[in-house]
């Protein structure tokens, strides 16, 4: 198993729980935790929409030496939703 395929599954897999473990008790958090939730479901959808488009991209127009569709595809769904979380943190506001 290569890491690409490790991030993707951590991707698709992982980080919807995590989400779903952070939902929970949602108005109980603190505004920092309550903005790294928003911002890291907000990654994870843009996420999505990356690597669905770059996966409807027919075989035939694939090359070998491609990396946008490996980044893409496997690590956009581990990445963003990661960054997306940073950057609420450090954006939101205690209040």
């Amino acid at each position: 198993m290569s890491v690409g395929f490790l991030a993707l599954l951590v991707g698709m897999f992982a980080i919807p729980v995590a989400l779903l473990i952070m939902g929970h008790r949602y108005r109980r958090r603190h505004a920092r935790t309550r903005a790294m939730f928003r911002g890291a479901v907000i990654g994870h959808c843009v996420a999505i929409l990356v690597a669905v488009t770059w996966a409807m991209i027919p075989p035939e127009m694939w090359q070998p030496e491609d990396t946008g569709r490996g980044l893409a595809g496997y690590w956009s769904l581990l990445v963003l939703p990661v960054a997306g979380a940073l950057v609420a943190r450090f954006a939101a506001r205690d209040g």
